[in-house]
């Protein structure tokens, strides 16, 4: 390994994707951001996924590149490299980490995109030391990254969809999924801006971020989809907790910007179901959105660790 060794690391959404060059150390440079092709649907997208990887590769030759990290939302079975489902994307059992290789000559390795941001607060943020953790973000959906032991679980790609548990808050409301009564119809950001539109009279689109300026404000519409929000968390969180027994839940996604309006609720209410369960702390993520494209670092290093 030198000075200048990099991993390209990737973070794939459905809307943006981040690229970096990743160090060891997991500190970013050169981020950027581009909107995520997806013109030709989910089979024009490897290419241009892989060009992009390639050309990275080769702007900076003052260093070698050590391979490529990709991090997808979905279901990623990541021993494998292969994309399960990733509907935001337009991916079914894609074999992401063998095409690209072919394609950019270059080694890597796939992963999930909640389960990298999560290692990246667990290693980097403010899950230091922590050996029993939950990473919860709420994003457009609901994913988590469970650390139990001090082990990440993974279970062939199919760990940590909280938002797909049913919770009594959410009643018969049937989610994208297709299952009734889901978490993420109720704490997800989508589902915050769905509980407000639906208690008002007006027609005009809000998304969550502007449901929580009205909730600052006391609108009482507002403050009540935060508040079903809160108890719908503190529903699944309870059951979470019984299981598997955090020491630590660290909130990260789009909606945790808005975590003066539900954490307090949601502390409240597990303390309040809490017996003998371990009470866990309950804080928000400090490396904001760019926590899925740093965690792809890191996995980027250890696979290539010489």
């Amino acid at each position: 390994m030198t000075a200048a060794d990099f991993v390209v690391a990737v973070d794939v959404g459905g809307t943006l994707t981040k690229i970096a060059y990743a160090e060891a150390s997991g500190a970013l440079a050169g981020l950027t951001r581009l909107d995520t092709h997806l013109a030709e649907g989910g089979a024009g997208l490897v290419p241009w996924l892989a060009g992009v990887i390639r050309d990275r590769a080769e702007e900076r030759p003052d260093g070698r590149c050590r391979g490529f990290a990709v991090v997808a939302p979905g279901i990623i079975d990541t021993v494998h490299g292969v994309v399960r489902a990733a509907p935001n994307v337009d991916w079914t059992d894609v074999p992401l980490h063998d095409e690209l290789r072919q394609l950019t000559g270059l080694p890597g390795v796939v992963g999930h995109d909640v389960r990298a941001g999560g290692l990246a607060e667990w290693r980097l943020g403010r899950g230091q030391g922590v050996d029993n953790l939950l990473f919860l973000s709420l994003g457009t959906g609901i994913a988590g990254a469970i650390v139990v032991d001090g082990r990440m679980l993974d279970a062939n790609g199919y760990a940590g969809e909280l938002g797909h548990t049913r919770v009594a808050a959410a009643g018969e409301t049937r989610c994208a999924c297709g299952q009734l009564g889901c978490l993420e119809t109720l704490a997800s950001a989508a589902g915050v801006a769905r509980t407000y539109a639906s208690s008002t009279a007006s027609a005009e689109p809000i998304d969550a971020h502007g449901v929580a300026d009205r909730a600052r404000r006391g609108d009482p519409d507002a403050r009540r989809a935060f508040a079903l929000a809160s108890a719908a968390l503190t529903q699944a969180l309870t059951a979470y907790v019984t299981l598997l027994g955090p020491e630590l839940i660290v909130i990260g996604g789009g909606l945790s910007a808005a975590a003066d309006l539900f954490l307090p609720q949601l502390s409240k209410g597990l303390r309040g179901a809490m017996t003998f369960q371990r009470r866990p702390q309950i804080i928000v993520a400090s490396l904001g959105p760019d926590a899925g494209v740093i965690g792809a670092g890191l996995l980027g290093w250890h696979q290539t660790a010489d």
